[in-house]
């Protein structure tokens, strides 16, 4: 493993910046990343697998949403793992060539963008022919300043696409789930289950899934997909997986989790329980039996029922 990521050994780390895990979980997760001045970009994080000597392609949609004309300068640094989940922006990582050196973005490392304005920006990716196999990660940075009428520059801000590079070879993709957790209790639904997984491998991969539900009769009732969801080398992740059920939920429900490393192998968590208890729908339900119980006794007192039979 520290084949693949020599710079771990280095005595840089005390000067590295390490990305809060805020940021973290806003960088894989979202669908666009947004700053201050309205710059947004999609996507957020990229992956390619390349083989020596190969080029590889992308776009990447920029949009200026601010209310003013903004300067954008286009930077590429390198990040390496960070114990747990973080990153580690490190600028240029150690070693003859890093990812940094095989990405090119656009033509311009910087340029005007118009209030409003949205940009297709192309990208390439070219992996020399002695790339090292295994993982390299970098990140394309647009920071933006708004443009005032002095000609100065206001603060800046930047948004930033992931982007994981993996060149086949000696590389290993494995990992185990650490824990696997739920509600106890819901009234209904949509109900969202958490797993802890660790990556055990040298490279980065996105483990894929399934959580099977079933009811108190042991039928099967839904299937939640868990997939989407990067994990560097030596990170640890909570995945995210939501039942959207609409229907009613009552009783008891088994939830099983099954999920596929990336050397193919099954891997499975004890599975949990939780009950589903509609207290609002049982207690209307109870209110409206008072309601009528109370409703009858009043109408016997009140009305008085008389049968003549005439001879």
């Amino acid at each position: 493993m520290w084949k693949k990521f020599p710079h771990f050994l280095g005595g840089r780390a005390a000067g590295l910046l390490v990305l809060p895990i805020l940021s973290l979980a806003l960088l894989f997760g979202a669908s666009a990343a947004k700053a201050n001045t309205g710059l947004t970009i999609q996507p957020v994080k990229a992956s390619h697998t390349i083989n020596p000597g190969e080029t590889v392609s992308g776009v990447i949609s920029l949009t200026n949403a601010s209310e003013d004309d903004a300067r954008i300068e286009v930077t590429v640094e390198d990040f390496i793992p960070a114990a747990g989940s973080g990153l580690q922006f490190v600028g240029r990582a150690e070693g003859l060539t890093t990812v940094r050196d095989w990405i090119a973005i656009g033509e311009k490392d910087s340029f005007v963008f118009k209030k409003g304005e949205s940009r297709a920006i192309p990208y390439t990716i070219k992996a020399p022919a002695d790339a090292e196999p295994g993982s390299h990660f970098g990140v394309a940075f647009f920071k933006a300043s708004n443009l005032l009428e002095t000609g100065q520059l206001k603060i800046s801000t930047r948004v930033g696409m992931l982007i994981f590079v993996t060149v086949p070879g000696s590389n290993l993709q494995k990992g185990k789930i650490l824990n696997f957790t739920g509600p106890k209790f819901v009234q209904k639904g949509p109900v969202d289950f958490k797993i802890k997984f660790e990556n055990t491998g040298t490279v980065h991969f996105e483990p894929k899934g399934i959580i099977t539900l079933a009811n108190m009769l042991g039928k099967k009732v839904g299937e939640i997909p868990v997939s989407g969801q990067v994990v560097l080398p030596r990170g640890v992740r909570d995945l995210t997986a939501q039942w959207d059920i609409k229907g009613l939920l009552i009783g008891r429900y088994a939830a099983e989790l099954k999920i596929i490393d990336g050397e193919g192998n099954e891997l499975t968590a004890s599975g949990l329980a939780f009950y589903a208890f509609p207290v609002w729908y049982i207690l209307g339900f109870i209110a409206l039996v008072i309601v009528l119980f109370f409703g009858f006794k009043f109408l016997r007192r009140k009305i008085k029922f008389s049968v003549s039979i005439n001879k």
